[in-house]
């Protein structure tokens, strides 16, 4: 498997996209704390951009590359190679590069302008949100034979995760909030690993209070310590349950 790391670490290292990937997350991060005043404030507006292009570029990205690597992944499936070690050197050079340049491009400017917990929380939901969604796009990749279909798919999971489903959440929350449905709510938020990082990053920085219901609910349950290593393992199962059946996707396909 290190083997199969290595190299496609090093092709990723090649690869202008992932280059160009560091570099956009440094203009903009830099960008948004020197036109904005307050720092958190630049820090909140940076949260809502890095969560929803995060998600979109570890999923399209990873589908593309696997793709495009299918002769060699196909050259690899005919050696005496077990197909896991395969797939798994593949997906942890994917996220490896994937996290390393979100760590630089958003990351050093969060530790340079705004140092703190709140700061480190949103690295941490964006190295979780990579994981989960580069995941998902080695799933897409191998479950489709098709490019266009996958990308397709990639961008439909990651418009339902980023808008569909929390809109369809707080509608939940307002319209049913005469009953007692905090017990419900939070499994329902699970669902969504992308309002799982936000709602982390949301209590870090004393936002709760602004989101009125919404806000109250969770942080009764998240504002805890308990709850908030809930929420971390909670993405953590959304990084292996997706890993697992594309791993049994890619086990039973016919190269």
């Amino acid at each position: 498997m290190w083997k199969v790391y290595k190299y496609t670490l090093i092709d990723l290292a090649r690869n202008k996209f992932v280059g160009g990937w560091l570099l956009l997350l440094l203009a903009i991060s830099f960008g948004l704390f020197q036109l904005e005043d307050q720092p958190l404030k630049a820090m909140l507006s940076l949260t809502q951009v890095l969560l929803a292009l995060v998600p979109l570029v570890a999923s399209i990205f990873s589908i593309v590359y696997l793709y495009d690597a299918m002769e060699f992944t196909e050259l690899l499936a005919v050696q005496p190679l077990h197909r896991s070690k395969i797939l798994g050197g593949q997906m942890l050079a994917l996220g490896t590069a994937l996290v390393l340049g979100t760590w630089i491009g958003a990351g050093i400017p969060l530790m340079i302008f705004q140092a703190g917990s709140a700061a480190f929380t949103l690295v941490l939901a964006c190295t979780m949100l990579t994981l989960v969604f580069t995941a998902m796009g080695a799933l897409i990749a191998f479950k489709n034979r098709e490019k266009a279909r996958g990308v397709g798919l990639g961008l439909v999971v990651w418009f339902l995760f980023v808008l569909v489903y929390d809109a369809i959440l707080l509608w939940i929350m307002y319209a049913f909030s005469d009953y007692p449905i905090e017990p419900w709510i939070v499994p329902l938020a699970a669902l969504d690993p992308i309002d799982l990082g936000r709602i982390m990053v949301m209590l870090k920085v004393d936002l709760a209070a602004m989101m009125g219901y919404t806000g109250a609910v969770y942080e009764k349950f998240f504002g805890s310590m308990a709850g908030t290593f809930l929420a971390l393992g909670a993405l953590v199962a959304w990084v292996a349950v997706p890993s697992a059946w594309a791993f049994k996707a890619f086990q039973r396909k016919d190269f």
